[in-house]
């Protein structure tokens, strides 16, 4: 329905990329589309990447796409990493892209959800320095919390 509402509403430029997910907190299982985003980064409790998505146009681009629901598995101890394309497009002083694959390495390291999102905007910053963000910058950073790992409730 948001598809055909942009296709009708807005111009050509008029499009929009998203990646929305249901998670099923008991199981981990995930059912997302994802259209014209980049793809999320699931990192496993041993430290492989899986870009979760195959592609396709963001909404907006053509009133007829059909979007493919997808399925994931979020296991206990992995982490899910959601970010917009301003993260790896931030450029430095020479110009140079932050990168897919910088990020991709940064994910990869050990770490809780908190301690990635950090990593990874810490590195962002360092690398982009002074230099102007010309992009939109997202970041979500999620894990699942390893088998038999309970949070205690907060203190009244």
């Amino acid at each position: 329905m948001l598809n055909l509402t942009l296709c009708r509403t807005g111009d050509k430029r008029a499009f929009m990329s998203i990646f929305c997910a249901l998670l099923e907190p008991e199981t981990g299982d995930l059912e997302f589309p994802c259209a014209g985003h980049p793809y999320p980064l699931l990192r496993h409790a041993g430290g492989e990447i899986e870009e979760l998505g195959t592609g396709g146009f963001p909404l907006g681009f053509r009133g007829d796409l059909e979007f493919e629901t997808e399925h994931a598995n979020l296991a206990p101890a992995d982490t899910l990493v959601l970010f917009s394309d301003g993260i790896p497009e931030g450029v430095n002083s020479s110009g140079d892209s932050f990168g897919y694959e910088r990020l991709q390495a940064l994910v990869r390291e050990a770490g809780s959800a908190q301690i990635i999102k950090e990593r990874i905007l810490l590195a962002f910053d360092e690398y982009v320095a002074e230099e102007p963000i010309h992009d939109n910058f997202s970041l979500v950073v999620l894990g699942r919390l390893p088998t038999g790992v309970v949070i205690p409730p907060p203190p009244p």
